[in-house]
């Protein structure tokens, strides 16, 4: 085996090509929507200096034995937890200049001139820190022992949702769906975990957890079809341009730089939110195309690194990392078409932010580092188990 290949195996050179054809999309699109005469494109310089950043996190990532962190994923989670916290408390006692609100959101950390979004850091974490709890555990195939995976999801969840930000809250619980669902949790249980989210959505709609603006989020994807024109000038309005923008792209697009979407300003949070939406009206059918191939090519080399190592843990940790970017990429794309509420989740790799652009590229190095140490232990096949056999509490 050749040095190249060791640092990164094949599998790993497929996702990280894939990442960066839909980085260089989205900066394209960047670049598209603030390019003008004279005018230097400060967005566009910015998340290039993210995607070297990024990479270099990846680097360092993926050298570190994966099995290392899962040692520290516990005091990880705790520190975490203590940031989300602290981001809490900031809404009621100020903590300038370390932590100020941004749209009436307390979600990033201010150290001079650098900051950082914690609840991207804490997707990551959590995952190590469920990962590393279920690796040789049993118990979460009885219903008491599914209580702590889920204190362990609902812990971050509810700190992250007060920052406000109700998208990436909504991507923890079915990330632990999966997992534990790879991890071999009874088939009954995970139905019964299913009733309970369908019996306790409406009532998380009407309690005081959910804030007035988000329910309106939820009213724009039922009122779309609206024939009121006066409510898709104001409530519904980013998603009845976004639809249109989306459908306007044709087979090929309008162009790079083309359209009057680009031409008028037409689309609220292009580079963020709804930057797919930017890659359907410069690029159209075939362009959107490509960039689910990506997603694909990224959620299939990392179930194959899944599936060549037998560690729990390293197994675990790559389907906890695939389901995220595959929830992730669903909902935004869904939000931009009207299939799901807006709940301002990003598109992973394509959207402008750099805590998202970092965290993205720190998850494929911990897949790479997975790759690279593919243990194989003396042992039966990982989360392989039979309702005859007993459950023991670790």
């Amino acid at each position: 085996m050749t040095a190249v290949a060791r640092l990164l195996p094949p599998a790993g050179w497929a996702m990280v090509l894939a990442a960066m054809i839909l980085t260089a999309m989205g900066l394209l699109g960047i670049y598209a929507g603030e390019a003008e005469a004279g005018v230097v494109p400060v967005n566009t310089l910015r998340q290039l200096v993210f995607l070297v950043t990024g990479l270099a996190a990846m680097t360092a990532v993926q050298i570190i034995n994966y099995r290392r962190l899962g040692h520290w994923s516990a005091l990880l989670y705790l520190v975490v937890l203590i940031l989300l916290a602290l981001l809490l408390v900031a809404q009621k006692t100020s903590l300038a200049p370390f932590i100020v609100p941004r749209k009436n959101a307390y979600r990033w950390i201010f150290i001079g001139p650098l900051n950082f979004q914690v609840s991207e850091l804490a997707k990551i974490v959590y995952i190590l820190a469920l990962a590393w709890y279920l690796r040789f555990r049993t118990n979460y195939r009885t219903i008491s022992g599914l209580f702590v995976p889920f204190v362990l999801t609902l812990l971050p969840v509810a700190l992250i949702l007060k920052e406000p930000d109700l998208g990436t809250s909504l991507l923890l619980p079915p990330t632990l769906f999966i997992m534990l669902f790879a991890a071999g949790a009874r088939k009954r249980h995970l139905a019964l975990f299913l009733g309970l989210t369908a019996v306790a959505a409406p009532i998380f709609y009407l309690s005081p957890l959910m804030g007035e603006y988000q329910r309106k989020r939820i009213e724009v994807l039922l009122r779309q079809n609206d024939n009121d024109p006066r409510w898709h000038l104001n409530e519904g309005y980013q998603l009845t341009q976004s639809k249109i923008a989306v459908g306007s792209g044709g087979l090929a697009g309008q162009g790079f730089r083309e359209g009057a979407f680009f031409r008028h300003d037409l689309l609220p949070e292009e580079h963020n939110d709804f930057i797919f939406a930017v890659v359907a009206h410069q690029w159209g059918f075939l362009g959107c195309n490509l960039v689910l191939l990506c997603y694909l090519v990224i959620f299939v080399a990392g179930l194959t690194i899944a599936t060549m190592t037998t560690d729990p843990f390293g197994r675990l940790l790559a389907v906890g990392i695939c389901a995220l970017i595959f929830v992730q990429t669903a909902i935004n794309i869904s939000m931009t078409i009207g299939l799901a509420p807006i709940t301002g989740i990003t598109l992973p790799f394509v959207s402008q932010g750099g805590s998202a652009l970092i965290t993205n590229y720190m998850a494929l190095g911990l897949l790479i580092s997975v790759a690279r140490r593919r243990v194989i232990d003396i042992a039966r096949r990982p989360f392989e188990f039979t309702d005859e056999e007993l459950v023991f509490d670790e």
